[in-house]
Formats: C-alpha cells, sequence, structure tokens
C-alpha cells in the first residue's frame, strides 16, 4: 500500500513539473522581450543638415559681378527676382516684315551689380562684335520671336538699327548680359573664357527663386546649362552633390565677395 501510494505521489510531482515548464517559460520569455532596451534613432541629430538649411539667406550674402541669362529676366517664372507683378510686359514690335515680342533692355540691365556706364560690346553668333554706348545699350528693345523657337534675340536702338543674332554683350567693368536658347548647351568653362573671366575661380549659380549653389572649376567641364523646350534656362552638374546638381530657371552666375 505504501509502495502504491508512493508511486501515486511520484507521478503527482512529475505531472506538477511538466505543467511548470510549459504555459511559464513562455511568460518567462515574454517577460524577457518586455525587459530588452529600446532604442529610438533621432535622424534630426544623425543626418547631416541639408544645404538649404544652412545656406545664408540669399538677400544677406554681397554680391558681385554678373553673368545675367537675359532669357530668364523677362518672363516670370518663380518669385524671387521679381514677383509675377513686377515682370517685363512684351509690346508687339514690327522688324523685317515680321512680328516680335519686345521687351525693354533694361529688364536685364536693371539685375547689374554696378550702375553700366562706357562703352558696351556686343557680340553676335558669328563672332562679329560691335560697341554701343552705355546709355544707348540701356535705352535697346530685345525682340524675340519664340521662346520655344531656338532663334537668337534681335537688339534694336531707338533709331531702328538693329543687332541680329545676339549672343552676349560685355560691360565696361566686365559684367555680361548673355543670350541661351532653346535646345543650346552652355558649357560653364568654355563660356567664362569667352567672356574674360577667371575660370579657377567658385562662383554662385542663382535662380529665379534666388535659390543658389556654388559651382567649382572642378563642375565646369562635368556640365553645364542649357535651353530647355519651354524657354527656361536651366543647369545640371552631374557630379554635384548638392541640390543633385540640378537648378531650374537660372537667371546668374554671380562673383563670390567675402
Amino acid at each position: 500500500m505504501k509502495k502504491i501510494f508512493a508511486l501515486i505521489l511520484t507521478l503527482a510531482v512529475a505531472m506538477s513539473m511538466v505543467a511548470c515548464s510549459s504555459a511559464p517559460a513562455e511568460s518567462a520569455s515574454e517577460e524577457g522581450k518586455k525587459q530588452l532596451p529600446v532604442t529610438s534613432v533621432d535622424e534630426t541629430e544623425s543626418a547631416a543638415p541639408l544645404y538649404k538649411d544652412i545656406m545664408k539667406p540669399y538677400s544677406e550674402i554681397q554680391h558681385g559681378k554678373r553673368i545675367i541669362f537675359i532669357q530668364n529676366t523677362l518672363v516670370f517664372s518663380r518669385e524671387g527676382i521679381f514677383t509675377e507683378a513686377e515682370a517685363p510686359v512684351a509690346e508687339t514690335v514690327s522688324y523685317n516684315g515680321a512680328d516680335y515680342n519686345g521687351y525693354a533692355m533694361t529688364a536685364a540691365t536693371k539685375f547689374l551689380t554696378e550702375a553700366n556706364t562706357g562703352d558696351v560690346t556686343v557680340y553676335t553668333r558669328d563672332g562679329a562684335s560691335s560697341t554701343v554706348a552705355a546709355a544707348d545699350f540701356e535705352a535697346m528693345t530685345v525682340l524675340i520671336d519664340d521662346f520655344q523657337s531656338g532663334n537668337n534675340p534681335v537688339l534694336m536702338g531707338t533709331d531702328g538699327t538693329a543687332i541680329e543674332n545676339f549672343e552676349y554683350a560685355v560691360m565696361a567693368n566686365g559684367e555680361v548680359i548673355a543670350s541661351i536658347v532653346t535646345e543650346e548647351e552652355y558649357n560653364v568653362n568654355e563660356h567664362l573664357q569667352k567672356y574674360g573671366w577667371d575660370n579657377t575661380k567658385t562662383y554662385n549659380l542663382v535662380a529665379t527663386d534666388v535659390f543658389y549653389i556654388p559651382i567649382t572649376p572642378e563642375d565646369y567641364d562635368e556640365g553645364g546649362l542649357r535651353g530647355a523646350l519651354s524657354g527656361a534656362i536651366n543647369a545640371n552638374f552631374p557630379d554635384m552633390i548638392i541640390a543633385t546638381g540640378k537648378l531650374n530657371d537660372v537667371v546668374f552666375i554671380e562673383e563670390i565677395v567675402g
């Protein structure tokens, strides 16, 4: 009898141990999970600040001499350099039997950093040049048949004389007003040299909304500017990290001062 009782007691203890080793083990595991430390990564602390977050506001930087792209001074795209209300209004001008959109040259020259004095040398696509007094250049009208046509602007003087196939003009102080037409590729290095600018310097590339990025001599041969089908002038520097090297509606290349 004692043996039977001892056997029953042994079986009861064994069953109790089995029960304790099933459900509670899962509970212990769950408890262990709850005790694991929770780490959260603060992306704002670990990520490097974006260029747009650290760039100095355009209104606070010193502005050097400029290469001004005339097309983007004539048509409003994004507020910044001027507002939609300030955008130039074209008048219809007849020239050589065709009607053109005529814009005052001052729409571009007002963005020169320094007062336009002395003589302006105007260059055309065929390499020819002519000299115009600053006052006469300021009084000219820029004739554009269609921003998407790919045709170069015509500059008309107050006396009716005209300069066809306008490419760029150099002010007496070295500032430039240049034209880039639709589908034209513009190599920065080549044009800096053409204008007499130092191609070993870093310059700011400025969009019409006053977002700007620095471009270095290393960038000049690897990318450039292009006249878009929309008539805008856009930049693409494939090796640049800032803004992935893309900037639309470029209005100036500007010297960095200070």
